[in-house]
């Protein structure tokens, strides 16, 4: 079991997208699937209830992790998906966890997934665009990480705070994560400034950068809207779906997971 962190410091970057896209693409693959919305703004929760309909829980995640036990939080969504749903409570889960010392404040999320991870082979954590205990507690659990990184130049310096904040906890804690690399988001394919921030991504990042890129599609936001279809013969369903699954499928074979 691989737990599976998409990560940036900066927000509207597609990590949200990504962290559902993939669950769909891992769990559409065969392989048992849990994501966990780590997210007050609960965003990964409403893009899939766009899917399935309300997503209703026995026991919200804040209250699951003050108990150590994530069982009760977790919603079948089909065969091979399932899915914590977010709660906006979760806001106020910070501020009770003063007391608590610093590592075992950063370990809480870990302690729960260790309990249910052999019912998985992935979990993805999804995670607010910050660095907050949501995100130390994600990355705590995670073995890897991926950095969306939209062709901006404000996306560019995000890259290097997000690569100064991982770097900083693997440091101080000693942490064995991996960072599986970085995929360039929102790339136009006409747009010149895009394609020059993404070359000067490549010269200056190498190999870690991903070979597949995602490109701005409307269909993505009508998923996110009306819900995820896969009709074989729309052609705009097709291709992005094509798209997304050479990312995903670069990603599992940078993680080892696939030839």
């Amino acid at each position: 079991m691989s737990t599976l962190v998409f990560y940036n410091y900066k927000g509207g970057v597609g990590k949200t997208t990504m962290s559902v896209l993939a669950a769909d693409h891992l769990s559409r693959s065969g392989k048992r699937t849990l994501l966990i919305d780590f997210d007050p703004q609960r965003n990964a929760t409403q893009f899939l209830e766009a899917s399935y309909g309300e997503i209703k829980t026995r026991q919200s995640v804040e209250e699951a992790l003050k108990k150590n036990s994530l069982d009760k939080s977790i919603v079948k969504l089909d065969n091979k998906l399932d899915v914590i749903p977010g709660s906006w409570k979760l806001s106020l889960w910070p501020s009770s966890l003063e007391k608590v010392p610093q590592m075992s404040r950063h370990t809480i999320l870990k302690q729960a997934i260790s309990r249910v991870k052999s019912n998985y082979d992935y979990v993805i954590v999804d995670v607010p665009p910050t660095t907050s205990e949501f995100t130390h507690n994600a990355v705590f659990a995670a073995d890897y990480v991926v950095i969306p990184v939209p062709a901006q130049r404000s996306g560019y310096n995000a890259l290097k705070d997000s690569i100064n904040y991982l770097t900083g906890l693997k440091k101080d804690f000693g942490l064995t994560f991996k960072v599986s690399g970085f995929v360039l988001y929102l790339v136009a394919k006409s747009n010149r400034t895009n394609q020059a921030i993404a070359k000067e991504l490549r010269d200056n990042f190498g190999k870690s950068v991903f070979s597949n890129e995602i490109y701005n599609r409307d269909r993505v936001t009508r998923w996110s809207d009306k819900g995820i279809t896969h009709k074989k013969t729309d052609t705009h369903d097709k291709k992005t779906h094509e798209m997304y699954s050479l990312v995903f499928h670069e990603m599992l074979y940078r993680m080892g997971d696939e030839d």
